[in-house]
């Protein structure tokens, strides 16, 4: 009797149709462009944007209801406010990045997330990612620029995480 191990839920065997597929595409297409993920990103953050005054939105309809806003509420608002856009950002990159590769911004211009072996990126890899693309933020984007002159088209943020965008098949 043969003893076959099960698979894992990433398996990566060449019979897995969609390892297959993304494991041809980022041996058969280009990386994105510099231009094409810059104008991925200030649509999702366009999208996070539209999102987070939606919730400040609900929040103040929230608080005006209730009849009274304590001064305490009002002094720490700043950084309830930081946190719940922090927590709205690294979630909204995180869940699309896991879950196929791709932003709402990404399937529209073509481009995918991909880990070195073509498939999307892990759930930790891409919470990572989404933490890295605040550093590729600091000294004014200099991340964000490293991928015009690196030569697989990598940011900061995809450096960090062994990922790469690339043009969607």
């Amino acid at each position: 009797m043969e003893i076959i191990n099960p698979p894992s839920d990433r398996s990566k065997s060449a019979a897995d149709p969609a390892y297959a597929r993304h494991s041809d595409a980022i041996n058969e297409t280009r990386p994105a462009g510099f231009i094409r993920r810059a104008i991925a990103y200030s649509i999702d953050l366009g999208i996070i944007f539209i999102l987070f005054l939606v919730f400040i939105y609900w929040g103040a309809m929230g608080m005006q209801s209730s009849g009274s806003i304590d001064l305490i509420l009002l002094s720490s608002t700043g950084n309830l406010l930081l946190l719940s856009f922090v927590f709205l950002y690294s979630g909204y990159f995180s869940f699309f990045h896991a879950y196929g590769g791709q932003t709402p911004a990404k399937m529209v211009l073509r481009i995918i997330v991909v880990d070195k072996d073509g498939l999307p990126p892990s759930h930790l890899r891409a919470l990572t990612r989404s933490l890295g693309l605040s550093l590729s933020h600091l000294f004014f984007g200099l991340g964000f620029l490293l991928a015009i002159i690196e030569p697989k088209k990598r940011a900061l943020h995809d450096l960090l995480t062994g990922t790469q965008v690339i043009l969607a098949p």
